[in-house]
């Protein structure tokens, strides 16, 4: 009967309102669920009530292939099943098969008289499309989900060699700078079009100051440091934890400082942390659009424990190298410094080794002198040596340094330009960076020693150590050195005293008593006796030797050079030449002078000493210039505008009697 009445309706052309699907939906539905359950596990192992949903979607879209509204319907059917790969619950090729299960599904449910009719195999034809605009669509899923995960695996790879890159320095290496380096370049090279910087926290653990950096805004601002307060780094060395923000400018952990001036889009700051505690920040910063996220904050929190690691190595590493370092200087200078007491050697000996630990393009010894100011006692610029100089300012920070007991770094435009050293060496070079470190005697400062560099932030804490260790040796061969150059000058003095008084007591006294004698003889001549003119040239030369004895008395109790520089006692050779001619008197010369051997510095003065000499016997008060000029020679010129003398008869006379032009 069921048979007959199907042959009737296609017959007659009729249709029945519904589509023999939604007559026959439940036993469909249910065929088709079986035949899943057969073709896979996945649909088995899948949510129930998931697999009945894309089952009714399916058949809703079937009912309605040919019929308005029919696309809406199976628009939804087919995303519910890209929906299903993408969530990688069923394959491509499962999914495929469950859809072709549908027609068995057909066969056994719909009963043969109606399997054939227009809607039916509309329905299966519409099926077959689906399962090609199904498969297109999956396709280009698959493969961008293989495309995913293979750039996800080459991220990975390229983060696994970046993290064995970074553990092989860290392992290779005791050189912190060198490692920190390395652990932030991986760093910016890892994320693409960041720029990673790691600080440090500084001694009272209130400032982050940059140790280095790299990236695509990397900069060269090492040494600047920014607040521990208000600043988002702050903020991750404060918790101990990593800080990510994706909005900089807006921000409210960060401060107005930082929305003002930084472009930053996006920044991500994990701890350095060393058993627990925080030492430092690493940041990595984005001007892009790409957000950071907390598999970002894992990675760079691996980074940071190398980092750590690093830190804590290097500053053990530079603890013990510096505690070696301080005992072999100690070594060698004490072996140096004890084995003389000449304090030329014992300065050399304390500039070499400085020049052996660090940077000392120039460097200096500053001694407070005998009347109370501050001498420079030894000076050398681009390992020139230049001669003392006496009464020099001294910056504040010098006096600090003194006053604290303690070694300093300090940077020279830092200095008060009324507290700055005199120039001296190369007037064309500005020293940058100072080191400095007291030079003490028990409880009270002597002086300093002070190590300087053309280069800005060439000096360092342990800089500073290893100046104080050199210093505390240095300070106690100076002073010895010095009071045996006292006790040697008393003992040279006195001679020069003793030498003094028998010129005195002696010769002059001698030369007095043959004058008085020739005198009293030329007085008991005849006026017209012939011998009048050889008495007289006999009185003349014995006032000169007379003269020349006193001068010599003069000169043996003050020995100039013994106290003062070559300058310093030329300077002061041409004001008594001004106050005893009341002459104009110019002294030309330069700011410095290398350091020169003791017996070409007393030919030099005893030069000059003689030609003012015989300006004033000779010149009439007339005006005299003294010229001192420094190049591969040192050039000394002395000349007045007196009447001058006769050269011809000078040579002829000289090998008798000329013996001041003679002897110069």
């Amino acid at each position: 009967m069921q048979t007959r009445l199907a042959t009737l309706f296609i017959e007659s052309g009729d249709r029945v309102d519904s589509h023999p699907i939604d007559r026959h939906r439940a036993t469909i539905a249910e065929a088709w669920r079986d035949i899943a359950h057969d073709i896979s596990p996945s649909y088995r192992h899948m949510s129930q009530a998931r697999l009945r949903e894309r089952i009714d979607q399916g058949l809703d879209a079937l009912a309605m292939a040919d019929r308005e509204g029919g696309q809406e319907r199976v628009d939804v059917f087919l995303a519910g099943l890209e929906a299903t790969v993408e969530g990688a619950h069923l394959t491509v090729a499962e999914v495929v098969q469950g859809l072709l299960g549908v027609i068995d599904a057909l066969d056994r449910a719909v009963p043969a008289e109606e399997r054939h009719v227009p809607d039916m195999l509309a329905s299966e034809r519409a099926m077959l499309r689906w399962i090609g605009q199904f498969t297109n669509s999956a396709v280009g899923i698959v493969t961008e989900r293989l495309e995913v995960d293979a750039r996800a695996q080459r991220e990975s790879r390229a983060r696994l060699l970046a993290l064995q890159r970074v553990g092989a320095a860290v392992t290779s290496s005791l050189e912190l700078d060198e490692t920190l380096e390395a652990i932030v370049a991986e760093a910016a090279t890892l994320i693409e079009g960041v720029t990673a910087r790691l600080r440090l926290a500084d001694e009272d653990g209130k400032h982050l100051v940059l140790q280095t950096s790299a990236g695509v805004m990397s900069d060269s601002g090492v040494g600047m440091s920014v607040p521990v307060e208000s600043t988002l780094a702050g903020l991750c060395y404060r918790s101990g934890r990593p800080v990510i923000s994706n909005d900089v400018a807006s921000d409210p952990r960060a401060s107005l400082s930082t929305h003002e001036s930084s472009q930053t889009r996006s920044l991500l700051s994990v701890p350095l942390l060393v058993r627990g505690a925080p030492t430092g920040v690493l940041s990595i910063t984005s001007l892009s659009d790409r957000p950071f996220e907390d598999a970002d904050a894992e990675l760079m929190s691996l980074f940071a424990d190398h980092a750590a690691v690093a830190i804590e190595n290097g500053r053990l590493f530079q603890q013990a190298q510096s505690q070696i370092t301080q005992m072999e200087i100690l070594n060698r200078v004490s072996s140096v410094l004890s084995s003389t007491l000449d304090l030329n050697t014992v300065y050399r000996a304390i500039h070499q080794e400085i020049t052996r630990m660090m940077v000392a393009d120039a460097f200096l010894i500053i001694l407070r002198g005998e009347s109370g100011g501050w001498d420079l006692a030894y000076i050398v610029d681009v390992g020139q040596v230049y001669a003392a100089r006496h009464d020099v300012s001294m910056p504040s920070q010098y006096l600090r340094a003194m006053e604290n007991r303690e070694a300093i770094t300090f940077e020279a435009p830092d200095l008060p330009t009324d507290g700055a050293l005199e120039r001296y060496g190369d007037m064309l070079r500005q020293v940058q960076s100072i080191a400095a470190a007291p030079l003490m005697r028990g409880a009270d400062a002597i002086g300093v020693i002070s190590a300087q560099s053309y280069l800005p932030n060439s000096y360092r804490q342990r800089d500073c150590d290893l100046l104080s260790t050199v210093a505390n040796v240095a300070a106690i061969a100076i002073e010895n050195a010095r009071l045996y150059d006292q006790a040697h000058g008393l003992a040279v003095a006195e001679e020069r005293n003793r030498l003094a008084r028998e010129i005195h007591d002696t010769i002059a006294q001698g030369l007095v008593a043959i004058v008085l004698q020739l005198e009293a003889v030329s007085a008991s001549l005849p006026a017209d006796s012939p011998l009048h003119r050889r008495i007289d040239r006999a009185i003349a030369l014995a006032r000169v030797n007379l003269d020349e004895a006193r001068r010599s008395v003069r000169d043996l109790r003050a020995a100039p050079l013994e106290h003062l520089s070559l300058l310093e006692a030329l300077r002061q050779l041409v004001e008594q030449h001004r106050q005893e001619t009341d002459a104009a008197t110019e002294l030309v010369a330069p700011e410095a002078m290398p350091l020169l051997d003791t017996t070409a510095e007393t030919a030099l003065f005893r030069f000059v000493q003689e030609s003012l000499t015989n300006s004033r016997k000779h010149g009439e008060n007339c005006r005299v210039w003294v010229e001192v000029d420094v190049g591969d020679s040192v050039y000394v010129t002395v000349r007045d505008n007196g009447p001058g003398f006769d050269v011809a008869a000078w040579r002829r006379e000289a090998p008798l009697h000329r013996f001041g032009l003679h002897g110069m």
